[in-house]
């Protein structure tokens, strides 16, 4: 045999072999046969509050407004409004008779208040037409979330106030100079009403300052907050067992005047949440039927037992919000505590040599980032922001580094395609 002939064919096989591995390696490498299948999520700052959900009783000092009779009710006046001592709060028409004519009654009286107060104190400032188109503005985002929560009573207050703001504007640009001939107007249909009407109405006066409401549920003298400095555990459950009160035995209730600003949420925990809580601390109260309304409020006190395993937190505050609704009994959202970080999933925590950490893509290199979680929800962590002044800085994950979230084979250092 020729053994150069077999050397020859020897190494065209050879050659011819290694084109084919050579062809395979480039289609390979072209299909992403070495390409890391590489998944990231930006570390990106988020706050997520804890918080715990329970229900409060909503406690102030309250007087109940009386009428002598009952009927129908022209409310002088909106939820929330501050009165002074001898104030006339609303006014009662007695039943019987002609109904129509006391709701008519009532209707001209509503107008009549309106364009008394449009022209209350307009004058103060007839070049200022910039503070009353925010009032308005104000009042007709409010008319749209009142009428979006079906609240009826908000709908009506608010709706009173606007039309007060656009008469009062009418008043600054000139439009009109006052309402006196529509005032006189409808004072001469009201008299002529009232001349035919077969009992005049009783009128309800303050005989103290304070805010007034027209929603009485007879809890008033029972969730009272003037001995709430002495109250215990049992003295505030005895007063969540009591019914409310017969209304009907100091007359025919029309509302109730709020004397102190001050008012009080109680709410009963399970005590082994306590440690969450510090008198003396504010906090971060949501009342979701109240649209979500955030209130700072002061931890006041807390009450509890020993071996009892639910205790009472009593929330403080000065603050009232317009159109707030005080339902005695409503469900809050406490925020226990608030941690804001870098928001990091839990399946991209690796533990390397004892340390715990993500890996992160810069460019093509893979490196290894330590963190500290300090709060875990629904599947990620938020983790400690990187203290931009320590000397390791480098190695802590920073705010908007590309978390890897999928990847084989990760190593600090590792370079991928």
């Amino acid at each position: 045999m020729d053994v150069q002939y077999l050397k020859n064919v020897l190494k065209y096989a050879a050659s011819a072999l290694l084109s084919v591995i050579l062809i395979a390696y480039i289609l390979y490498h072209m299909s992403g046969g070495f390409s890391q299948d590489i998944v990231t999520e930006t570390a990106a700052l988020t706050t997520k509050e804890e918080t715990l959900t329970i229900r409060s009783s909503i406690m102030r000092n309250e007087k109940i407004l009386y009428s002598p009779f009952s009927g129908d009710i022209n409310y002088l006046f909106s939820d929330g409004d501050k009165v002074a001592i001898g104030t006339k709060v609303a006014e009662v028409y007695p039943s019987g008779g002609d109904a129509e004519m006391r709701k008519s009654i009532i209707a001209l009286d509503r107008k009549i208040r309106i364009l008394e107060q449009s022209e209350s104190y307009v004058y103060a400032s007839l070049s200022d037409t910039a503070s009353t188109d925010r009032l308005i503005w104000k009042d007709l985002y409010s008319f749209m979330e009142s009428a979006d929560s079906g609240s009826v009573s908000s709908v009506s207050a608010i709706s009173d106030d606007l039309l007060i703001q656009l008469n009062r504007r009418k008043i600054i640009v000139g439009s009109v100079r006052n309402y006196a001939a529509q005032l006189e107007t409808l004072k001469a249909e009201k008299n002529a009403l009232m001349a035919n009407f077969p009992a005049g109405a009783s009128e309800v006066v303050t005989e103290s300052a304070g805010y007034f409401f027209s929603a009485v549920d007879g809890y008033e003298n029972i969730f009272s907050s003037a001995d709430i400095a002495a109250m215990t555990l049992g003295d505030y459950r005895a007063m969540c067992r009591k019914s409310a009160e017969d209304l009907s035995r100091g007359g025919f209730a029309v509302g109730k005047l709020v004397t102190d600003y001050r008012w009080y949420a109680a709410c009963e925990v399970a005590s082994d949440e306590l440690h969450n809580f510090d008198t003396g601390k504010y906090y971060d109260v949501k009342f979701p039927y109240n649209g979500g309304t955030s209130i700072n409020m002061y931890l006041y006190r807390i009450l509890s037992d020993v071996g009892s395993d639910t205790s009472v937190l009593i929330f403080r505050t000065d603050i009232l919000p317009e159109g707030f609704s005080y339902l005695r009994n409503q469900t809050v959202q406490v925020v226990k505590s608030s941690f804001t970080g870098y928001r990091v999933p839990v399946s991209a925590v690796r533990i390397v040599d004892g340390v715990k950490g993500v890996y992160i893509l810069r460019g093509s290199k893979v490196l290894f980032r330590k963190i500290e979680p300090l709060f875990e929800y629904d599947g990620y962590f938020i983790v400690k922001e990187r203290d931009e002044s320590a000397a390791d800085r480098a190695s802590w994950l920073a705010k908007n580094d590309f978390v890897i979230v999928k990847g084989k084979d990760l190593y600090d250092g590792k370079i991928v395609n």
